[in-house]
């Protein structure tokens, strides 16, 4: 984003960020040998609106004024997915190669805010249109890049992050995925580049780089779409507004690297020590994410989920999973959806708090919905930030599950208790098999009345449906 102001601030020392990465900075570093081709994402499919899709090709005229999550991405010629929610790509007949990307968190850098850092939130993010919310949002740079399902939030982040280095400790990085086409790296560019150009490297336990260090020139990056955003003032504390900020629109770019593209081979990668990150004090960054199939990085989640799955015991979900690490993890909080876009917090489970051996957890989802369930687990630290982990689903059959109705018989009112869902419809058929009550039960509501006081007295049959999954049984009118 282009310079705003040439004033300069006093230095932050440690910006410690909300994601639990505790490591210490690297200084600036110095390369031999420069890397400079950019390897571009020619399209993207967030969670904006449910679902939105765009392409350098085909740029969306939607353009996002609220936060929303990165699903996949385009690479060359190949879509691939962050994780973040498959399910979603999948009811929308997408083709992609599953992928498991985080964002790095930021710890902290060494350079200094200034009044020419803004934080960039979607221009409805704080729910006021063309205009600053009070109270303003949180003042806080680690958090806008970390935020969101798995940190890859779109629609916050920081213009003109300050110029200086970050370093992160890289970890158990797999030899077999250099050089595969997969990317390994993904960085994104949400406002005016500027002409700025940002290098990327991995190094050695000394500080010298490994294979090459990759410059990226973002103007040469072609944006996928435009978005709607506010620039906060982010070295005043409460954020402010200022004019000329609010309601303005924004390019966003991104490209994505292979191991390879640094000049990572079979026979180097094993000196990798750290992920360093030069920026220029022109970047816009919502996020830098990484791979996590292909390398890990230490401090970077909350902890360490290494599986998260369900199944169904009787007329219950069983929720498992279990972690590797925790450091002052607080607890999780179980979420439920019908849709696989509303989520309720259904239950909280207390966490072991620090751990560096194998945690196993579980929980029963006692009233599960007829048809499709879907689960993710809120990942809370003791400090109050959080993380989300991938969704997962389970379908009940309708059958499965209890539906009952009382008073029966009844004169007047009879009450069905059923499982919660979304646009389940009830019937009452007389003898005859003709239609004489038709009603829609509330979204996430068990109980529907229904009002029979003007049916003739005899015997109906009560029909509750959701898609394929149907329950019929008797009725007495007295």
């Amino acid at each position: 984003m282009k310079q705003f102001y040439l004033t300069a601030c006093s230095s932050i020392s440690a910006l410690k960020s909300p994601l639990y990465f505790k490591s210490l900075l690297c200084g600036l570093l110095c390369s031999i040998v420069t890397y400079s081709e950019a390897q571009s994402v020619s399209g993207v499919i967030t969670d904006y609106n449910n679902y939105w899709k765009t392409s350098v090709s085909s740029v969306n005229a939607v353009k996002p004024v609220n936060s929303h999550n990165l699903l996949a991405f385009t690479y060359n010629s190949v879509q691939y997915s962050t994780g973040v929610n498959d399910l979603a790509l999948s009811s929308h007949g997408e083709s992609f190669i599953a992928g498991d990307f985080w964002s790095l968190p930021l710890s902290g850098f060494t350079g200094a805010i200034t009044s020419n850092t803004k934080v960039g939130v979607g221009e409805m993010y704080d729910g006021v249109h063309n205009g600053a919310s009070h109270p303003a949002p949180v003042n806080n740079i680690g958090y806008y890049l970390s935020d969101g399902i798995k940190g890859l939030n779109i629609g916050t982040g920081i213009a003109n992050l300050p110029a200086g280095s970050m370093s992160f400790n890289v970890s158990t990085i797999n030899p077999l995925n250099i050089g595969d086409g997969i990317p390994d790296i993904l960085v994104t560019q949400i406002a005016d580049p500027s002409g700025s150009t940002d290098g990327y490297s991995f190094i050695d336990a000394s500080g010298t780089i490994v294979g090459y260090k990759k410059n990226i020139a973002f103007t040469s990056i072609t944006p996928v779409a435009n978005w709607t955003a506010d620039f906060y003032e982010a070295s005043s504390n409460p954020l402010t507004l200022t004019t000329g900020y609010t309601n303005t629109d924004r390019p966003l770019r991104l490209w994505a690297a292979d191991l390879s593209d640094f000049g990572i081979t079979s026979t180097n990668y094993s000196a990798i020590q750290k992920f360093t990150i030069t920026l220029s004090g022109n970047s816009d960054v919502a996020f830098v994410s990484y791979n996590n199939k292909s390398f890990n990085v230490i401090g970077a989640l909350p902890l360490s989920l290494a599986d998260f799955s369900c199944k169904q015991v009787s007329n219950k979900t069983q929720l498992n999973w279990s972690t590797t690490m925790e450091e002052n993890t607080s607890h999780f909080t179980v979420e439920r959806s019908i849709d696989n876009n509303e989520f309720t917090a259904i239950a909280d489970v207390k966490a072991n708090s620090n751990s560096t051996t194998t945690r196993k957890y579980t929980h029963a989802d006692n009233q599960p919905a007829a048809g499709t369930n879907y689960y993710r687990l809120k990942m809370v630290d003791k400090d109050g930030s959080f993380t989300y982990s991938k969704i997962i689903m389970i379908n009940f059959s309708a059958a499965k599950l209890t539906v009952s109705l009382y008073p029966n018989p009844s004169s007047d009112n009879v009450f069905m208790t059923h499982p919660a869902t979304s646009g389940a419809t009830i019937k009452i058929y007389n003898a005859s098999g003709v239609v004489v009550l038709h009603t829609q039960t509330s979204a996430n509501s068990q109980q529907s009345k229904l009002n029979i006081q003007s049916l003739v007295n005899g015997i109906y049959f009560v029909v509750w449906q959701n898609g394929t999954d149907k329950i019929s049984m008797p009725l007495a009118k007295k």
